[in-house]
């Protein structure tokens, strides 16, 4: 068998059963939701600090899972009722008092390993809690902001926006793609690419607004934000590959990579949605 026909067959394999596990942990219950927030959050962590060895930093592992954890979990296990901005300014003030804790905690530590690159050890530890345990515990408010109850749907259509996105991207920048968008950090990303992954995400959430019975301008908006975020979530991750010198943050889903590679986009999407839908809120 041709290898590039054996490498798609493989990718689509894979990317099948990841997304029939992703619908039923998300539709079956919002614990089973909150459980795959805790399994994506472990797994992506886990990713993010062997990048960061790569690099030469050591970073407090156990510490660092701990405290991804502890961010994520209460956020995970709330579905009780409507999230009006009053709880969302006591949200944030609860991210922030629990990343302060963090800090302290880390540095405390740091203070007894007698290692010689201190700073890159603490930001190490650090960044993950920062960029990928508090994006995850954004996302978990997505099913009941400004809802009645948890309604799953919307997080399968906001997946949906960021998959749309995705491979739209790709179709369209194999097939027009002539300019690059950041050749430096991804060379086969192309601006036509980017565009097309845009239109493809505000369609589906349009879409999305349609068969949720929301408004759909505002869905556009979660559309456009969702894609543009996800295009800068790709591109750090990649950045952060390029400087490990690694082609994939793992190897728990073949053909695609791991947890951060099929991740990225989420965790700057998810933040970028749930402000957005704030300020929706505010307005």
């Amino acid at each position: 068998m041709n290898p590039k026909i054996k490498d798609i067959l493989v990718r689509a394999a894979s990317g099948v059963v990841m997304l029939a596990v992703m619908l039923t942990t998300i539709l079956c219950s919002p614990w089973s939701f909150g459980a795959l927030l805790l399994v994506i959050t472990a797994g992506v962590v886990w990713e993010h600090l062997r990048l960061s060895e790569h690099c030469g930093a050591h970073p407090q592992k156990v510490m660092a899972m701990g405290l991804a954890m502890l961010v994520v979990a209460p956020f995970a296990f709330m579905f009780n009722g409507e999230y009006q901005i009053t709880e969302a300014v006591t949200i944030v003030f609860l991210m922030m008092f629990v990343i302060m804790i963090a800090m302290l905690l880390v540095l405390f530590v740091e203070m007894y390993r007698e290692s010689e690159t201190p700073i890159q050890n603490v930001g190490a530890t650090l960044l993950p809690i920062l960029q990928v345990a508090l994006p995850i515990a954004m996302l978990a408010l997505l099913p009941s902001l400004g809802v009645a109850g948890y309604n799953a749907w919307r997080v399968v259509a906001f997946f949906s926006i960021i998959w749309a996105n995705d491979v739209f991207a790709f179709l369209v920048g194999i097939t027009l793609g002539r300019h690059r968008l950041f050749e430096r950090i991804s060379p086969k990303k192309s601006w036509e690419g980017f565009f097309g992954g845009i239109v493809a995400a505000v369609g589906a959430a349009l879409l999305s607004a349609h068969l949720l019975g929301e408004d759909m301008m505002v869905w556009a908006g979660i559309g456009l934000v969702g894609a543009l975020a996800a295009v800068v979530g790709d591109l750090v991750e990649s950045m952060f590959k390029r400087s490990a010198g690694v082609k994939d943050s793992g190897t728990i889903m073949p053909g695609h990579g791991g947890w951060f590679d099929r991740f990225d986009a989420v965790l700057f999407s998810a933040p970028a949605v749930v402000i957005y839908l704030f300020i929706i809120e505010i307005l």
